[in-house]
Parts: C-alpha cells; structure tokens; sequence
C-alpha cells in the first residue's frame, strides 16, 4: 500500500512530462511544428524534469557544502541562516569559517526568501530549503531559455537549433544543480546572461545591453569570483567590435565607461572589502587536509595523461571511502563522469539501470569530445561566423576549461573535479555543435558526414537518456 501511494507522486509527473510531447506530436500531425515551437516544447519539458527531480531531491541528497538548516554551521545553509537572524553582511575573517568566504548574493536572496516564509507562519526550517529548491529550479530553465536564445542569435536553425536546445533543455548538470541551494546555479544564470547578453550586443551595440552584460558580471561575482572568468571572452568581443566600427569610438566608448562603472564595483565589493578588513587574498579558497579520505596522491603528470581503460569500468565517480580501489585522478574524466551524474552512483542494485547509465555517460562523453572538436573547428575557413563570436565561443571553453584543470590540481580532491565549476562548457559546446551540423548539412564530405552524424546521434541520446534516468530514479528513490 505504501509502495502504491509513492507512486502516486511519479505518476502525476511523468503525465505531466508527456504533454509537452503529445502536444508537439499533434502539431506535427497538423504541420505545425516549426523548430522554435519545438524548442519551446522541449524548454518546458525540461522544466517538469527539473520539478521531477526536486520531488525526490531534498537538502540532504545530493548537495555540495550545504549543511544543515536546522543546525548552526559554517556551510551554505548556516552562511544564510547567519544573514537572515542578523540582517548584515559576516563582520569576521571568513577564512575560519568554511563557506563564508564567499560573495554574499546568493545568500542573501536567499535569507529574505526564507524571512518572507517565516513572516507567513510556514516553518522554514521544514518547508524552506523546498521552496529555495523551486529557485533554483527557475535558475536552471532560465539558463537553458537564455542558450537556446542564445544560440540562434548566433545563426543556428532548424533542426541543429532543436539539437543545441536538447542539449541544455536536459543537460544532467542543469537538472542535478536545480535541485542544489548554494549558489553554483546562480552564478551559471548569471555566467549565461552575459554571455548572451554580449552575443546581442556584439549584433546591435546598445547601451541597454552592454549595461545588462555588466550588471550579469558584476552580480555574478557577487554570487560568486569564477564568473570573473569570462572577462577575457566578454573583452575580446568589446575589441573587435571597436575594431571593426573604429568610426563609431564616439559611441562605443561611452558605453564601455558604461560597463567599467557598473560592473568594476559590484563586481570586485567583496574580495576588496576582506582584503581591507581582514588580509584575505582576492584569490582565497579554503583546502581541505591532505589527509582526507578523498585526497588525491598523484603525480600530476599521471593525472593529466593517464587515461587508462580501467577508469571506464563504471560511468560514476570514484571513492574510496566508498568501496572504490581508487579515487578518481583524471579530471577530463572525472568531468565525464560526474557531468552526468554529479558525485554518486546511482542505482547500485540494478545492473539494467546501470547499464542505462552508461549509455547516458557513453552518449555524454562523445557530445563533450565533438564539443571540443567543433570549437577548434570554428576556425575553419568555412565557418561563416563573425571573429567576435568565435572568439567569445573558443574562450568561454578555453579558459573555463584550463582553469578547471588549474584548480584540479592546485586542489587535489575528488571533489574538486566537479561540472558545477564549469557549467558555461554546457552552452559554449552545444553553440559549437550547432554550428557545426548547420555547416556540414550539405556536406559532401565521407568524413563531414561522420562526425555530423554522430553528433546528431549522440545530441538526440543524451537528452533521452537524461529524461529516462532522472525520471526512473523518481520512481526508484520514492517507492524504495
């Protein structure tokens, strides 16, 4: 009876996560279907996804740093009970307190939702960490509307735009982290609306647009440092643009002003602020012990070029205070891995699911490598797309990613080796990928067909695949 009753829940949803579908069947049926209507179906399935996985998602699973609620702590959740009973920002040394170091956005967007909760007689202790879980759940499709969007103001069309739209609509990164309540969905909102915000005014150079690409920066470093890392991207389209349209430097400068004002004080507020008071470094992050269960003693060499067979034997991240021989060293594969399925293993007493999963990780794992493939592709005479754009594309991958590896090693832990620290990957390679299909169309080419086949393959996989896990594991989580 129980079990019958759990289910209750999954059923509703997966109704749910059918109309869409069905819908999109009829209008096909009444040649209705455009792609843009497509991608706004699969835009909207992705969110019902998204509430799917919060509905068996709590503040106890799957979470980074979180802590909890109702205990005081030093993790995200005690950095927001902190700002909601005090209503100011820590006056103290962030670097004895955990998760306090960082840029108090998140937190404090937070604190106040939990504040109006109270104020409503709701026990946000009980029902608040839910309902900072819908935020988040808005984040995450935000993200996904603003790449789709995003895409297709590069060029993108027809079914290469329905494909990049799959991609983002049902990424597992995007789906784990709208479950999460610290502030790595945030700043990835944030990391995507500048960078759509600077594809739009890279085509049309308004003032509007460059003010809303400073404020996406500055209050996505507020929210977290690493959005930072897109400035050489955002910079070296505000280059070329100069570049190109020198006669209009009367314009543009102005707007650039524009930015510096905006962004450089919100942007820079925090780090400046402990620097001053308390002699933090700009560029502090606290490092677990050496001697921690998932320290990483490995020569960097290994880490980097070791990719051995044997680290393919299971789709999910490994531990050894899990049971595993090893903890997972290699961060390329590491970021293969817990992309799809962030830092657990799922399923562990079905072989049938598992071997589902592993689809899931094969399919993801050559999406990511044609990822990187089709941004170094960019730069083939073919490509039509503007320089600005094929430099805002190669360095949001690049540096996103070479940083990534930078912490991987400086930090040596299994948790470091996270997609959350890298999530504008996910738009900067499904842009990529989108470019590429639309150009190989026609291609006559034996090896142009190949790759843009698997790609297509691979684009229409990961999304099914994605959609079937994180939906079983409702039914699994629930009725277990």
């Amino acid at each position: 009876m129980e079990g019958t009753i759990a289910a209750v829940k999954p059923s509703i949803m997966l109704i749910l996560l059918a109309l869409p579908l069905l819908y999109g069947i009829y209008l096909k049926s009444a040649k209705k279907l455009t792609a843009e209507k497509l991608c706004a179906l699969l835009l909207i399935s992705g969110l019902i996804l998204r509430l799917c996985y919060i509905s068996y998602t709590d503040e106890f699973t799957r979470q980074h740093d979180l802590g909890r609620f109702y205990e005081p702590n030093e993790d995200h959740s005690g950095y927001i009970l902190y700002l909601m009973k005090n209503h100011c920002l820590p006056d103290f040394d962030p670097r004895g307190h955990w998760q306090f170091y960082h840029p108090p956005l998140h937190h404090i967007i937070s604190a106040v939702v939990l504040s109006i909760v109270k104020a409503l007689g709701i026990d946000y202790i009980d029902k608040g960490p839910g309902i900072l879980q819908l935020i988040s759940v808005g984040y995450s499709t935000l993200f996904a509307v603003l790449a789709s969007k995003a895409v297709r103001q590069l060029g993108v069309k027809d079914n290469a735009l329905v494909l990049s739209t799959a991609v983002v609509a049902f990424h597992p990164t995007l789906v784990i982290l709208s479950g999460s309540i610290n502030n790595d969905m945030l700043s990835a909102l944030m990391q995507m609306a500048a960078l759509y915000f600077t594809i739009r005014w890279g085509k049309e150079r308004k003032l509007w647009q460059i003010i809303c690409i400073a404020f996406s920066v500055g209050l996505g470093m507020m929210t977290k440092l690493t959005v930072g890392l897109l400035a050489p991207a955002i910079a070296s389209v505000f280059l070329v643009i100069l570049i190109k349209n020198y006669k209009e430097w009367k314009k543009l400068l102005p707007q650039f002003a524009a930015f510096g004002v905006i962004c450089v004080p919100l942007g820079l507020f925090w780090p400046v602020r402990n620097l001053v008071k308390f002699g933090v470094p700009l560029n502090y992050v606290p490092a677990l012990s050496p001697y921690s269960m998932q320290y990483i003693d490995v020569p960097k060499a290994q880490r980097l070029f070791d990719f051995s067979v044997y680290q393919l034997a299971s789709p999910f991240t490994q531990w050894k205070w899990n049971g595993a021989n090893y903890n997972e060293f290699n961060p390329v594969i590491a970021l293969l891995k817990n992309s799809m399925f962030d830092e657990e293993t799922f399923f562990p007493r079905s072989i049938t699911l598992q071997s589902v999963c592993t689809l899931l990780f094969a399919a993801g794992a050559v999406c990511a490598v044609l990822s990187a493939v089709s941004v170094i592709a960019l730069w083939r005479k073919k490509e039509k797309l503007p320089l600005e754009f094929k430099l805002l594309l190669t360095l949001t991958f690049g540096v996103i990613f070479v940083n990534y590896i930078i912490f991987c090693l400086n930090y040596p832990h299994v948790c470091t080796e996270n997609m959350r620290y890298c999530v504008p990957l996910i738009f900067a390679g499904a842009a990529s990928l989108g470019l590429m299909l639309d150009r190989t169309r026609d291609s006559a080419g034996t090896a142009a067909k190949l790759v843009s086949k698997t790609a297509r393959f691979s684009m229409t996989a990961m999304p099914i695949l994605s959609a079937f896990v994180y939906t079983v594991m409702m039914y699994y989580e629930l009725t277990e």
